[in-house]
């Protein structure tokens, strides 16, 4: 299936973010497996936590880029999955800083791994900066006016 030209970045970002999500997913379960990181001594404390967050941010990316939007509920499922996806992220991020400071995670290791999620955060904000911009059409004049009164949201 061809996806018409105009489309492309629009895409290219969905598929981007959901993509990056996947190498996070993947990098959190890796770092919180290993035992230099995290020890069995200490390991229960916040691996399963971490782990959640980043699990269900990459599951409600791959929820809402699943949904076919033709009408405003269609967006406002799809819009919700993906707000649920950034506070995901947020929770993560979070997590990731408290691991740091209490069981001694190795900086550049936070760094890389911060890094990952706040990519994926600018990749989610400007998938929904597209979709506002790409269904304005659908919504209702009340949506639209509390979506312009709260732009990130």
């Amino acid at each position: 299936m061809s996806v018409a030209k105009g489309d492309r970045n629009k895409t290219r970002e969905r598929l981007e973010v959901t993509e990056v999500l996947k190498g996070l997913c993947t990098y959190t379960i890796q770092i919180c497996k290993n035992e230099k990181n995290f020890p069995k001594r200490d390991r229960w404390i916040l691996t399963q936590h971490i782990v959640k967050e980043a699990v269900k941010a990459y599951t409600h990316a791959k929820k809402a880029n699943a949904v076919e939007v033709m009408s405003e509920d269609d967006y406002r499922i799809r819009r919700r999955h993906q707000v649920k996806c950034r506070l995901n992220l947020e929770a993560l991020i979070s997590l990731i800083e408290i691991a740091q400071l209490v069981l001694s995670v190795e900086e550049d290791r936070v760094e890389y791994w911060t890094g990952c999620a706040v990519r994926a955060e600018q990749l989610l904000a400007a998938w929904r900066a597209s979709d506002r911009k790409r269904y304005r059409q659908l919504l209702t004049d009340e949506t639209n006016q509390t979506q312009q009164q709260h732009p990130k949201g």
